[in-house]
């Protein structure tokens, strides 16, 4: 099928549409501010440090049925300013986790400013005059380069293990596996108070232990130049002494679906020292049924094939994290953490192929594999602060092994004992970092942060003793933030030099300059416009250049290309974001471009067989708008996400040569989840996640939408009993799909989830606590790769 190489005029004037749609709405906000500015700082009581992201409520003065009228939410310096505000009377009432809500009387008088003063917060005895019950917090909250989502009562009850939890943060995915995604890329960090964790750490927190989220759409210089979004897990301030834990298990109802993650941590502080261990498992068994179409078509040679497999697919993994942090003075914190996992990964089952051509085949054989992997984890980490406020130091140096070794055989069955295709893996790698931060503020406005990093990472391979890999990453990155009542601005670079050494005489090296910009407009206390741009890399990792043939069958083969170049991605939006009481709206218009785009590229091979090789293929455009928001309808909360855009992928030489044309789509995703509590407490919640098919340089993507349905009760703040459906009356689920179509082959694989008609888990949690326990400090962790496999 052929593809138009420009805009059709009906699809040009839907763009125009859709800008013109965007400028609206960004500029719906703009309001003239009159009348007067209350403002005031909100402190500890016992320590006098700021109190970052309380709730900040004016109400009417009456003491019968206070009315509310605004609200805000302070500054990471604890400040905060309500606006429009008519002279008169009133009430401010304060609240924040962990402490008691106060309210202390106002009266503003003349146009102008009103200095509430500073408000101090206590977490046991109340301060100020009359004690009202603490609001619902905010749902969302433009920050400087960031969004915050508060975690209510009304979430965490409907939440069994924190994946659960972020699955009602708008913007995130997370799928069957507990992956988790921001708008549909898994190029992310993943942080817990600020350092830097993994998928199997998130899993293993309690979720009724997490403050906020943040998410952070254009990364700063100080993270990673292949960093296309970062999460940000706040951990609520609990820093007395005593012991602390949570547990939590899930129970399928049907042996041929088995999904379920256990979980435990426990705590313990004792004077100027915490200790903590914790555990994460992943027990997973699915029967999976993955179908292959391939066809040639105006070649000389003639080939149609239909492939069909189907597996039991069995994922185990056992994590085991531990470690301290070690209060030496009030400026000095060291910290160590460690973790073991073992892991596997196997499918085993038949598979069965018909080859129509020149002559035609039959393919029948059992497939088996063998898979088992190691990994260790070590980091130290100190941090110092310095008497002037806002100063420090960070210093993290990192470890992390991996050995693995893995096995997939074909036995054709009419000789079981025979293997007609056997692949074997036994790679090892070891990463080390070490990552130097210091933050120094020149000023009340501005605050710079600089630093550097340095990456080792190395990888061999006893069954493949012709391929070894090194690769040296050092970063230089500077930022620098500029605040005034009104507007903050980040402007920041970051320089990466890598240079990548393979046994096979191989050496290349890359210099990348990758500039960060943001400018937060605070257009009134409920509305802010935020601009943004950034220019990241994506380096090719080990298995992607690893030129090692792995056989699928007879007729289809795959393998890395150690020629691969880096990829690099532009990103710029504005994004306008409105409040209403605790409810919050956001509306982004994005244009996004990505140039020597890694693809896979499938085309016959001379010998006659489908082969699937990474390339640099060309350029990929992005252009469209995006709503998201999370909204209060009385016990309901509802979170929607909304993206539209227009994709246009742009071929180079090679792509040409292989006939693949440029292409035009629209692409459509949707995200959307809402709690409903009752009394009693008792919760119902839904998630749901959908999208249309999208493009790459050669091939399209797809999967089925994925809908979640859970039911909760607590008893006492410490017991959770749940029960989960998903996917119900669905039967089979297309987990990942691809199609190719161009002159000369077309192809289709479809891999599908096979489900009972309603599949059923229930979970049970329960958390205990001696006394409050130190909240982490988590440590940063180095991303080890991993080879792609098939299956979910």
């Amino acid at each position: 099928m052929k593809n138009s190489n420009k805009l059709s005029g009906r699809q040009f004037k839907d763009v125009k549409i859709i800008f013109f749609l965007a400028v609206i709405i960004l500029s719906s906000g703009l309001q003239a501010q009159t009348d007067c500015l209350v403002t005031g700082k909100i402190i500890e009581q016992k320590s006098a440090q700021p109190v970052p992201y309380a709730t900040v409520v004016l109400m009417t003065s009456s003491e019968d049925k206070p009315t509310f009228l605004s609200g805000t939410i302070t500054d990471e310096k604890g400040m905060f300013t309500i606006s429009q505000i008519k002279s008169g009377k009133y009430m401010l009432q304060v609240s924040s986790v962990g402490y008691k809500s106060v309210t202390k009387r106002l009266e503003t008088l003349n146009v102008g400013i009103c200095d509430a003063g500073i408000i101090c917060l206590q977490d046991s005895i109340l301060f100020m005059d009359e004690i009202i019950v603490a609001g619902e917090r905010p749902k969302g909250k433009t920050e400087n380069d960031r969004t915050i989502f508060f975690v209510n009562k009304k979430i965490l009850a409907a939440s069994g293990n924190a994946p659960d939890l972020l699955r009602h943060i708008p913007g995130l995915q997370i799928d069957l596996k507990q992956n988790i995604s921001i708008e549909g890329s898994r190029d992310i960090l993943l942080l817990v108070d600020g350092k830097e964790r993994d998928q199997s750490y998130i899993s293993q927190i309690n979720p009724s232990l997490i403050d906020r989220v943040e998410i952070i759409n254009t990364p700063p210089s100080n993270y990673d130049g292949n960093v296309s979004g970062v999460v940000n897990i706040i951990l609520k301030n609990e820093n007395d002494t005593g012991i602390s834990g949570h547990f939590y298990t899930e129970i399928p109802t049907s042996r041929s679906i088995v999904y379920s993650f256990p979980n435990y941590s426990i705590q313990y502080r004792f004077k100027k020292l915490n200790i903590y261990t914790s555990y994460n498992g992943e027990i997973n068994f699915e029967n999976i049924e993955e179908t292959f179409k391939m066809q040639t078509k105006g070649t000389g040679q003639v080939l149609n094939i239909t492939s069909l497999k189907q597996v039991k697919q069995k994922n185990l993994s056992h994590k085991f994290h531990y470690g301290f942090d070690y209060y030496a003075t009030s400026q000095d914190i060291i910290n160590y953490y460690g973790s073991v996992n073992p892991y596997s990964y196997e499918q085993d089952g038949e598979v069965f192929m018909k080859i129509a051509g020149d002559e035609n085949r039959i393919w029948n054989t059992l497939q088996e594999e063998t898979d088992k992997n190691l990994n260790i984890f070590n980091s130290l980490y100190y941090k110092h602060l310095f008497n002037k406020q806002g100063g420090e130091l960070l210093i993290d140096l990192s470890n992390s092994y991996l050995k693995a070794n893995s096995s997939v055989s074909y036995l054709n069955k009419d000789d079981a004992g025979t293997a007609s295709i056997l692949n074997i893996d036994k790679p090892e790698q070891v990463s080390t970092s070490i990552k130097i931060d210091y933050s120094n503020p020149l000023g009340e406005k501005i605050m710079l942060n600089t630093g550097a990093k340095a990456g080792l990472k190395s990888m061999r391979n006893e069954s493949k003793t012709s391929f070894g890999y090194n690769e040296q990453v050092y970063a230089l990155y500077g930022t620098l933030h500029y605040k005034k009542p009104g507007y903050h601005f980040n402007m920041g670079l970051r320089i990466e030099y890598a240079e990548t050494e393979l046994k096979n005489d191989i050496h290349k090296t890359k210099l990348s300059v990758l500039p960060y910009l943001t400018y937060q407009f605070r257009i009134n206390d409920q509305q802010n416009l935020l601009l943004s741009y950034r220019r990241s890399v994506n380096r090719p990792n080990v298995f992607q250049l690893n030129p090692s043939i792995y056989i699928g069958s007879p007729y289809s083969v795959s393998k890395g290309n150690p020629l691969l170049e880096p990829e690099f991605r532009h990103r710029i939006y504005a994004e306008h974001s409105v409040r209403f009481k605790v409810s919050y709206i956001s509306s982004r218009l994005f244009y996004e471009n990505l140039s020597n785009a890694i693809n896979n590229l499938t085309f016959l091979n001379d010998s006659v067989v489908f082969e699937t090789q990474l390339q640099n293929l060309g350029n990929i455009h992005q252009l469209g708008v995006q709503f998201q928001g999370s909204l209060k309808f009385g016990a309901l909360t509802i979170s929607p996400t909304v993206c539209l855009y227009n994709q246009t992928t742009s071929g180079n030489s090679l792509a040409r040569h292989y006939n693949v044309e440029k292409r035009n789509n629209w692409v459509f995703e949707a995200g959307f989840s809402s709690v409903l509590s009752f009394k009693r407490n008792f919760a119902i919640s839904g998630t749901l996640q959908y999208s249309t098919v999208k493009y790459n340089i050669q091939e399209n993507t797809f999967s089925d939408a994925l809908y979640i349905l859970s039911l909760d009760k607590t008893f006492k703040n410490n017991i959770k009993i749940g029960v989960v459906v998903a996917l119900p009356f669905a039967k089979t689920f297309v987990y990942q799909g691809t199609e190719i179509e161009t002159q000369n082959l077309t192809s289709s694989y479809h891999g599908n989830l096979k489900l009972p008609a309603v599949p059923l888990f229930f979970r049970l949690s329960y958390q205990f606590k001696t006394g409050k326990a130190e909240t982490l400090i988590n440590r940063e962790k180095e991303d080890i790769p991993k080879r792609h496999k098939s299956g979910l």
